[in-house]
């Protein structure tokens, strides 16, 4: 037998039935949506269920009228204040000491509350992995981090949590309100909803998608729930309910004309707080002399390692020896060269070239030339003798061959399964193929495949999802893609020039597994 809720005596719900559970609070202000939310934060707190609570109006410090919590953070209530350089170290102790905690953002500007904040969830996480133990993370006006149809490195932390959480022993507690602004992908992971009153009629489409009724009897009994009224949700179960108050003080209430007096609130243990110091000493907020510093350090190691790298390319070139070029000219100048010597200098800046296994490397030089007027495609060069081993690439701008090396580098940092995805299906376009067969041809288990497809390669219109009867088939759009992302050069590298890109680009990311 499990420990039983308190939250509504319509609802019989035990402690065990949140562990890992995505759970979303929707409704609009006034409809007892933040004192649903108080509720199970304190039902949680009553039966030692370690937390952390985002809040971003200072709202929750009155949980510390019954419970002990840590208010972290910049505002009214707060206890410690942090910032992102010890944030990691606040939810290492939150997570491995069992240390309630409300990680108060109100005092903060947007940009400070999201480097916070993505330090402080990727630590949880990464403990997560390592603790395997229960823990659930409050995010209030979850719309503001994830918000429908944008996307950053916050919103794919919190979604990573909502989908693949569970595993880890990890929850979720999305309240928000307005349901329609908050990401559908996280919305649809929630397996227990409880349903305020809402007004607008985005909203009510969003609701209509999750109760099982006619879009007409959603609106007609939405619209009749009072203040603490929802519709409380989890699969099949559909029950109306009544949420109890909650018992601590509501620092969100809304103003009125009585008088209203905060209560005593109960201080964490010294123990706790002298921990967190400890753990924060030397991880404060760095004047601008110490900024100055790191940064001047962090330069320098990127020099030193620039230098290195030079050497390394200088023993290369002493390797090879001489290398005569065959020098192309370059296609559809927008401005022409003054004298032969710089056209020789941007032509020179313009030509990649690639030499594998051969030490020393002979092209007779020749320089087609071609007035503005004439139109020419990118030239190739190309070796007759398949035996050789020296591939020299066609003549490519400089900016396209930066903006190559930024994609790949981008999708260089993807894990190891989406990136051999990636790879077998460019290595096998145009072919369609489930996750059984990439699964096969790739030697990655099928159901991490499917729990966790290539989500980042599927937006960007590299990889294309084709869902079927049989089943979902993925497919390589490399073309479109490249005819999409290189748009803006192709008036001067022409179709010829997309075509290469391609080219390249399906060699390169065939090698990044």
């Amino acid at each position: 037998m499990g420990k039983p809720l308190n939250i509504s005596r319509d609802l019989n719900l035990d402690l065990e039935d949140l562990i890992g559970q995505c759970i979303a609070i929707l409704g609009i202000r006034g409809s007892g949506k933040s004192n649903t939310a108080g509720v199970i934060f304190e039902e949680l707190l009553q039966n030692n269920y370690p937390l952390s609570i985002v809040d971003i109006e200072g709202e929750y410090f009155g949980l510390k009228e019954k419970y002990e919590v840590l208010v972290v953070g910049k505002g009214e209530g707060v206890e410690i204040e942090i910032d992102a350089h010890c944030a990691a170290e606040i939810a290492q102790v939150s997570m491995e000491q069992n240390v309630p905690v409300v990680l108060d953002l109100s005092g903060f500007l947007s940009e400070e509350r999201t480097e916070l904040l993505k330090v402080y969830l990727s630590a949880l996480w990464n403990l997560a992995g390592t603790l395997r133990k229960p823990y659930m993370i409050g995010i209030e006006e979850a719309h503001e981090f994830i918000p429908q149809g944008v996307k950053n490195e916050l919103k794919e932390m919190i979604a990573r949590i909502a989908l693949r959480g569970r595993k880890r022993g990890l929850g979720g507690i999305i309240v928000s309100q307005r349901s329609a602004k908050v990401d559908k992908d996280v919305l649809s992971q929630a397996g227990m909803l409880f349903l305020h009153r809402v007004v607008h009629e985005v909203d009510m489409r969003v609701y209509s998608e999750l109760l099982p009724w006619r879009k007409t009897e959603v609106k007609e009994i939405i619209n009749s729930l009072d203040t603490g009224d929802c519709m409380y949700v989890n699969g099949d179960n559909v029950l109306p309910i009544y949420v109890r108050e909650r018992a601590t003080f509501h620092a969100g209430f809304t103003p009125s004309l009585e008088t209203v007096q905060s209560p005593a609130l109960r201080s964490v243990s010294a123990s706790i707080i002298h921990t967190i110091e400890k753990a924060r000493e030397g991880k404060g907020p760095q004047s601008p002399t110490q900024q100055l510093e790191q940064r001047i350090e962090k330069l320098e190691g990127i020099l030193e390692s620039k230098d290195q790298r030079i050497s390394e390319l200088e023993d290369v070139a002493r390797t090879l020896g001489y290398i005569k070029l065959e020098i192309p000219s370059f296609a559809r100048d927008v401005m022409p060269p003054r004298s032969a010597s710089e056209k020789e200098d941007r032509v020179m800046r313009s030509l990649p070239v690639i030499i594998a296994g051969a030490a020393t490397v002979d092209i007779t030089e020749t320089v087609r030339t071609a007035t503005p007027d004439t139109p020419q495609s990118i030239p190739v060069l190309t070796d007759d003798d398949e035996s050789t081993a020296v591939d020299v690439t066609r003549a490519l701008p400089p900016a396209v061959n930066q903006h190559i090396d930024r994609l790949v580098g981008r999708f260089t940092r993807e894990g190891t399964l989406h990136r051999r995805v990636l790879a077998f299906l460019v290595d096998h376009s145009p072919g369609a193929y489930s996750s059984q067969q990439i699964a096969a041809w790739t030697c990655c288990p099928q159901e991490l495949i499917e729990e966790d497809p290539p989500q980042e390669f599927i937006s960007s219109g590299l990889i294309q999802r084709e869902r079927r009867t049989s089943g979902t088939l993925y497919r390589s759009s490399l073309r479109s893609f490249v005819n999409q992302e290189f748009r803006v050069f192709q008036p001067d590298i022409g179709e010829d020039g997309l075509h290469f890109v391609t080219r390249l680009l399906r060699d390169r990311l065939a090698q990044m597994a």
